[in-house]
C-alpha cells in the first residue's frame, strides 16, 4: 500500500473542510457558511484502495483580530509543513492566490515541498472563465492547477489519481481510520454545530473542551465544555429553557453517532472564561501546537 499526507490550505470558504469530509466519507471537520470556523489543524486518514491519504486541514486565514488565539492560528499553518508530502492551496471561483496564500507557497518551496492548486466551486462558472483562470495561474506560479467540484463531485477521479502519481511506498504501521476520532476533532464537531446555530459573534467566541471521552461495549460517553467571554453569550448558547443547548447537544451526538456507528452520550456544559483567546494554557488545551 502506498501513501501520502496532505495539508489543506487556503482561505476560508473555499471548500478545504468540504474536501476532506468527502475523502473521509463522513463529517470530520467543520463545515459551514461563516468565516473561521475550522481553527486547529484536524488530521484525519482515509483509505482509497491501495492509497492511505493522511490529511490535515487547517484554519481558515480570516482572522482579524490580535489577540493569541489568532497568532496561533496563522502560525500553525507553518508548523505542520514538514509533515507533508504534498501541499494542497485551494481557491474558489471567487478568490485568487493573494499574499498569504503566496506565502505558504514560499514556505513549502523552503521546505521542498510538492505543491497543488485546486480551483474548487467550478459549477459556479463557465467553462471558459475555468480556463482562462488556469491559463493565468499556470503563467504566473508554474504549478499543477487542478479544477474540480466538491460539491458536484466533478474532478474528484482525476484527484486521485494525482495523489496516487505523489503517493510513496507505506512504511507506517499507524492503524487509525477515519472512524477513529480523537478530543480535538470531536471538539470542532461541536463548534462547528455552534457555528451554524448560533448567531453574531457568539459564534466566533466560543471555544470547546473535551474532557471525558471513554468507549464501552455499546456506547461512547463524551463529555464537553463549552466556554464563551461573556455571561449573555452563555445565556445564547443555553438558550430559553435550555432549548439552544438541546439543539447543539442532538445535532453534534447524530454527527458524532454518524462516524463512530455507536451510540453516543453527549454531555455538554456552558461556562464563563473571560479573554479565553489571550490564555497561554487554556489554548494548549484546546490543542494549539504551542
Amino acid at each position: 500500500m502506498k501513501s501520502i499526507k496532505i495539508i489543506l490550505a487556503g482561505k476560508s470558504n473555499v471548500g478545504k473542510s468540504s474536501l476532506m469530509n468527502l475523502l473521509c466519507s463522513s463529517y470530520v471537520s467543520t463545515v459551514s457558511e461563516k468565516k473561521q470556523t475550522t481553527r486547529t489543524n484536524i488530521s484525519q486518514l482515509a483509505i482509497y484502495n491501495d492509497l492511505k491519504i493522511i490529511i490535515y486541514d487547517t484554519p481558515g486565514i480570516s482572522v482579524y483580530d490580535n489577540s493569541l488565539l489568532s497568532t496561533l492560528m496563522k502560525k500553525s499553518y507553518l508548523k505542520i509543513l514538514s509533515l507533508s508530502d504534498l501541499v494542497i492551496i485551494m481557491i474558489d471561483d471567487k478568490s485568487n492566490l493573494d499574499s498569504f496564500d503566496e506565502s505558504i507557497i514560499s514556505s513549502a518551496e523552503s521546505c521542498q515541498r510538492k505543491i497543488l492548486i485546486i480551483l474548487n466551486k467550478i459549477d459556479l462558472i463557465d467553462e471558459k472563465d475555468v480556463m482562462k483562470k488556469i491559463s493565468n495561474f499556470n503563467n504566473k506560479y508554474g504549478y499543477q492547477i487542478h479544477p474540480m467540484s466538491i460539491k458536484n463531485k466533478h474532478g474528484i477521479d482525476k484527484f486521485y489519481e494525482i495523489l496516487i502519481n505523489h503517493a510513496i511506498d507505506n512504511v507506517s504501521d499507524e492503524k487509525k481510520s477515519s472512524q477513529d476520532l480523537d478530543k480535538l476533532t470531536i471538539q470542532e464537531i461541536i463548534r462547528g454545530v455552534i457555528n451554524n446555530t448560533a448567531y453574531g459573534e457568539v459564534a466566533y467566541n466560543c471555544a470547546v473542551i473535551t474532557e471525558n471521552f471513554i468507549e464501552s461495549k455499546k456506547i461512547f460517553k463524551i463529555g464537553s465544555t463549552i466556554y464563551v467571554d461573556k455571561d449573555n453569550h452563555k445565556k445564547i448558547i443555553i438558550g430559553k429553557g435550555g432549548s439552544n443547548i438541546k439543539k447543539i447537544g442532538i445535532e453534534a451526538r447524530s454527527h458524532l453517532e454518524n462516524i463512530l456507528n455507536k451510540q453516543v452520550h453527549l454531555d455538554l456544559h456552558v461556562k464563563v472564561k473571560n479573554n479565553w483567546k489571550n490564555d497561554y494554557e487554556f489554548l494548549r488545551d484546546l490543542g494549539y501546537m504551542l
